[in-house]
């Protein structure tokens, strides 16, 4: 299992893949029409919100006809948007699959609604060479107080998220732009993405935008 110890939020290397982090809702109205709209929101903003060393890299690989800085993406394969930007972003050249799950294996299927998306999980779960388990023992073996468990859990979502948003370079929020009804939520971390200066692409609808290009452009300037 991965050391969580050490947190990536505030390192920003010339990454040698684009690292695209993922959050969202679990229910989607058309979720093939999203993952469009997702791939036209990476094609539009992703490389312009790198730092300028970063671009000048890639541009240096497009000269050289290589993939200029494949894509990876990193999610948790929860339901809804974790696994539509996944296939999203698998459909570039070179794209690597990279993924932190919140709870033990067992778990974490508890909280899928049909044999389907266990399915749909495990196989998407099956192209990530070496995913990183946040919690190793099953809630159950931890506490027998089901309040307890309730909010292990949830506290458990909320890691994951953090994970994402620590260890990605771009953040995809299929976002509805509402508060976060519960711990964890997809507010909470766009809020926490906002806090470690994280560059956000929000996709919603029909529409995509950059919540905090003005702050990321400053940051830059300033180092």
């Amino acid at each position: 299992m991965e050391d969580m110890g050490a947190s990536m939020a505030h390192v920003r290397p010339i990454p040698s893949r684009i690292r695209i982090g993922v959050t969202g809702h679990r229910t989607l109205d058309d979720p093939t029409a999203l993952q469009a709209l997702v791939k036209k929101a990476i094609d539009a903003e992703v490389e312009g919100l790198l730092p300028e060393l970063s671009r000048q890299k890639i541009e240096r690989a497009r000269r050289a006809d290589r993939i200029a800085n494949p894509f990876s993406v990193l999610s948790p394969l929860a339901e809804g948007a974790d696994r539509v930007v996944a296939r999203a972003v698998l459909e570039y050249p070179g794209a690597r699959l990279d993924v932190v799950l919140p709870l033990a294996h067992e778990d974490y299927l508890e909280d899928f609604a049909t044999e389907a998306s266990r399915k749909e999980f495990e196989e998407l779960l099956g192209r990530c060479d070496k995913p990183v388990f946040l919690r190793a023992r099953r809630i159950a073996e931890e506490s027998r107080d089901a309040g307890g468990r309730a909010e292990m859990r949830k506290e458990a979502y909320a890691k994951a998220g953090r994970y994402v948003v620590d260890h990605c370079d771009v953040l995809v929020a299929v976002w509805d732009g509402e508060p976060s009804s519960e711990r964890g939520g997809t507010a909470e971390i766009v809020q926490y993405a906002l806090e470690v200066n994280r560059p956000i692409i929000r996709v919603w609808g029909d529409l995509f935008e950059v919540l905090n290009r003005d702050q990321i452009q400053a940051s830059y300037q300033c180092t």
